[in-house]
């Protein structure tokens, strides 16, 4: 399994750097490309094709070594897991992911409302009418929510190939990366380490700075604002911004606070149990792979679009804006922290399992 999937990595590399070579037009990336997130914005079309040709080359002599040499094999998979995540992934990425939060988001809130509806809880009747109140409010701007819409469609029509893109790096690190662990993982006896607390409050802590920012959209005095003129971050005026891109800055916004509870989730009873009021499933453990396998995702969506994040701090006008957009989007910490977080919850749900077998009387 290990052989086939260096197997194929290695000849989709060697693939695309055909590709690259022989299309001109399809390489994404270099200075004339607009995504200037990651380090790949200063690599050119030449370089690109010689960086991936090496790695598909490498990446056969890897395979063929695997079950003969299988640590130098774990070697080569470490350095080409470094290459695709450090040099050609970036942070369109964490973006893509964002606003794929957005429908869940106000899906999940629907459905809260509707089940506290169900359960009488007066707070559930205050917003089943604002909510609805609000929505129709917002439909009355029908130009805000058209020019929104549109927006958003016009975004993917643009960027759409460029995150694909993006998304194939991250796959091939990722693959490389699961190479990596299996030619030097060992059995372990899991121990639940004593710093998971504080660790997954520390990663639900990182995204809040965007939350607070985004939210503000929707006030007279939204926050969190960037002049591509200038390349600085400012605070954008009270006029300033149309509604579409203001709603759209609120929602993703909530993506972010989303993110923010699922993380709290990882030390909380109901992060464990399903709260009672849940119809069918209330009272009931929650899977850990439920949780762990959302929260892995997103821990290796943060480490993959850190490079970007800090490649874009470094273009940023002054050292002040670039500080402030490490500061907004944390991705260089939020992922190892968030990483941490997940294997503290699963280490404990897993021990917290072996003690109850071990308790059970046998038939």
């Amino acid at each position: 399994m290990r052989r086939l999937t260096a197997s194929t990595i290695s000849a989709a590399t060697l693939a695309v750097a055909a590709l690259w070579w022989f299309v001109p037009g399809s390489y994404p990336y270099g200075a004339a490309a607009k995504v200037t997130v990651g380090v790949n914005h200063w690599i050119e079309r030449g370089p690109g094709v010689g960086l991936m040709v090496a790695s598909g080359v490498l990446g056969v002599l890897a395979a063929l070594g695997v079950r003969s040499r299988p640590r130098a094999a774990g070697v080569v998979a470490v350095v080409e897991s470094a290459f695709f995540l450090l040099v050609m992934s970036d942070a369109s990425v964490l973006s893509s992911i964002g606003y794929a939060l957005i429908p869940a988001v106000l899906l999940g809130v629907a459905g809260m409302v509707a089940v506290g509806c169900v359960r009488r809880r007066p707070v559930a009747y205050v917003l089943a009418v604002l909510l609805p109140a609000g929505l129709i409010a917002s439909l009355t701007m029908t130009d805000a929510v058209s020019r929104y819409l549109v927006n958003v469609a016009s975004g993917f029509a643009v960027y759409g190939g460029r995150i694909a893109w993006s998304w194939a790096m991250a796959i091939a690190a990722v693959g490389w990366a699961w190479l990596a662990y299996g030619s030097f993982a060992r059995e372990r006896r899991v121990t639940v380490p004593r710093w998971g607390r504080a660790v997954t409050i520390a990663a639900a802590l990182c995204p809040v700075p965007y939350a607070l920012a985004r939210l503000t959209w929707v006030t007279p005095w939204p926050l969190g604002g960037f002049d591509p003129r200038t390349g600085h971050i400012t605070l954008i005026a009270a006029e300033g911004g149309d509604a579409a891109t203001r709603m759209q800055g609120f929602l993703i916004g909530l993506s972010a606070v989303l993110a923010v509870v699922l993380t709290l989730g990882l030390i909380s009873r109901w992060g464990e149990v399903v709260p009672r009021w849940v119809p069918r499933v209330g009272g009931r453990p929650v899977p850990v792979m439920l949780a762990v396998g959302p929260g892995a995702f997103g821990a290796v969506a943060l480490c993959v679009s850190a490079p970007g994040v800090l490649a874009g701090a470094v273009q940023m006008g002054s050292w002040v804006d670039g500080v402030l957009f490490v500061l907004v989007f944390p991705c260089p910490v939020w992922g190892p922290l968030l990483g941490a977080a997940v294997y503290a919850y699963w280490a404990r749900r897993r021990t917290a399992e072996k003690s109850r077998s071990a308790a059970s009387p046998r038939p």
